[in-house]
């Protein structure tokens, strides 16, 4: 192991705070070639948080309030990221098991903590990693060599915890999924983020950070510039059996025409039905 190697970041999730400072103190991190960067007392808090700082290790109970373990791991899972995961728990249950091992843990381990036995898969992470950026500097070293440019080193970036550029990744999703399902009535922040297997509020939060604007604004935009389009090429057409501006309002997720007609004249300064009826030549 190269000396020179970056300690491993660490994130602690689990409701305990006593548990929390007793892991704290009692491994020797720095020795571990690790470092305790945050702690959270639930997933909710550890995303948020995530959000904020690259991780390369995540140590997590299952059972906690407001956001489990295993729901925080399948949202961390959904932003592609490739941290480490320890789950430290009180439950010997064979189905929490099952799904740990389901969502990638590298060690599930029971309360009380074993310090032999959180030092071992410490010891096996690190190793781990270490080969990981290896990789990544020959990878690098050989693209650079090759004339296609490079990435930074794994020692010269947070993007080894695969977490910085994560909130990019999950808007492409969402946005990936807003353009898929623009048309159906019932799209909503909830119904997105459940899809993306992310908590509503943190997927709104970093809707908002990574776009300026909020998930309902983007849908709105979304739909009624899609609205413009199907009624400009229906005031250009010649064919009577072109979609009415109430069948476009279904057609872009509206339930109501009178509602879209609001929304549409609010953001473009003017009604539907003459941009339909071929009155309206300006630029959208």
């Amino acid at each position: 192991m190269r000396t020179t190697a970056p300690a491993a970041r660490v994130l602690i999730v689990d409701d305990e705070y006593y548990f929390r400072q007793l892991l704290i103190h009692l491994i020797d991190w720095t020795s571990a070639g690790f470092e305790v960067v945050a702690e959270a007392e639930d997933g909710s808090e550890a995303l948020r948080i995530m959000e904020e700082q690259p991780v390369d290790l995540i140590i997590t109970d299952i059972e906690m309030p407001n956001m489990n373990g295993l729901d925080f791991v399948k949202a961390v899972r959904a932003l592609d990221s490739a941290a480490k995961l320890i789950f430290i728990t009180s439950y010997d249950n064979f189905t929490y098991a099952q799904q740990a091992i389901s969502l990638g843990a590298d060690h599930y381990l029971l309360k009380p903590v074993d310090e032999e036995a959180v030092e071992q898969a410490l010891n096996t992470i690190r190793a781990q990693l270490q080969e990981k950026w290896e990789e990544e500097r020959y990878i690098n070293r050989l693209r650079i060599e090759a004339g296609y440019g490079g990435q930074p080193a794994a020692d010269q970036t947070s993007e080894d915890g695969g977490r910085q550029g994560s909130g990019k990744r999950l808007i492409h999703k969402a946005a990936a999924y807003v353009t898929a399902h623009y048309a159906e009535d019932t799209l909503s922040l909830q119904s997105t983020a459940s899809a993306l297997f992310v908590n509503p509020s943190y997927l709104s939060h970093v809707f908002k950070k990574e776009t300026n604007e909020s998930f309902v604004e983007y849908v709105t935009n979304i739909r009624l510039g899609k609205a413009m389009e199907l009624l400009r090429q229906g005031a250009a057409a010649e064919d009577a059996s072109v979609p009415k501006v109430a069948t476009i309002a279904h057609q872009v997720g509206y339930r109501d025409p009178f509602y879209f007609s609001k929304c549409f004249k609010k953001k473009y300064g003017i009604t539907p039905n003459k941009v339909y009826g071929g009155t309206y030549s300006g630029k959208y």
